[in-house]
């Protein structure tokens, strides 16, 4: 696919991975949709440097774990833009919030709405409006947590194991003319390890084969080859230094 003027749609763009996409992107001349929950000033942030790049650009807030927040998100889309060709389920919670033991309802809640329940609820919307115009692409932020033996927040890494069966199977049902792929990222430097001693942050980097960070563009580089390629649908890519490899 050509991502000259298609319209994408990237989830949780305030800061971090989805920032860099949606910045990827507007450079490659796509029409973007910034999205936040909490962080209206990442939000912006990311729409006053997509406006140095394109004004084909707009920033909703949603929180994609509601209905109708979700129902608003596409319907502001398509008010700017017509239509979508490209949604990027970006959006998530990083990790447990509190030990598995501790977690009540509420929590567990939380975390497969958000990281599991929001991709499903937004890739139906886009599937419609895709599924009309003969064409899209679904992509999905997983994890390397999601990965067997990867996993170490247990409730976390049930939500990215899921999303990671999740894109398989649907790629199944909408194919041949919508293509679902995923990006599990590895240990990407993002605000998520602010707080972590160095002991901690030298733990996660010397599990990797070759001892780095991985970066947000190189994230964003990889959803951007996912785009660009008809070819692929039903996969999972691990963007992770090397860490599956073990």
């Amino acid at each position: 696919m050509d991502i000259k003027n298609k319209v994408v749609l990237i989830t949780g763009s305030s800061s971090g991975i989805g920032k860099a996409t949606a910045i990827r992107f507007a450079e490659e001349g796509a029409k973007i949709v910034i999205n936040y929950h909490i962080n209206e000033k990442g939000g912006k942030e990311t729409l006053n440097e997509i406006k140095k790049i394109t004004p084909d650009v707009v920033l909703v807030k949603a929180d994609v774990s509601k209905t109708e927040d979700v129902d608003n998100l596409f319907k502001e889309t398509i008010d700017k833009f017509g239509t979508i060709d490209i949604l990027i389920n970006n959006a998530g919670i990083g990790t447990d919030k509190v030990p598995f033991m501790e977690a009540k309802h509420e929590d567990l809640s939380e975390m497969i709405n958000t990281n599991l329940v929001g991709p499903m609820i937004c890739s139906q919307k886009a599937i419609k409006i895709m599924e009309k115009q003969g064409f899209g692409k679904i992509l999905n932020t997983t994890s390397i947590r999601g990965s067997e033996h990867g996993g170490r927040a247990p409730v976390y890494a049930a939500t990215k194991a899921a999303l990671n069966s999740f894109t398989k199977t649907l790629s199944k049902q909408v194919a041949p003319h919508i293509q679902v792929n995923a990006v599990a990222p590895g240990f990407v430097k993002t605000r998520s390890y602010d707080n972590m001693t160095q002991e901690m942050v030298d733990g996660f980097i010397n599990q990797t084969y070759l001892k780095r960070w991985v970066t947000v563009d190189e994230i964003a580089d990889a959803f951007v080859f996912l785009v660009k390629n008809d070819a692929m649908t039903g996969q999972v890519i691990y963007v992770d230094a090397g860490f599956t490899l073990k």
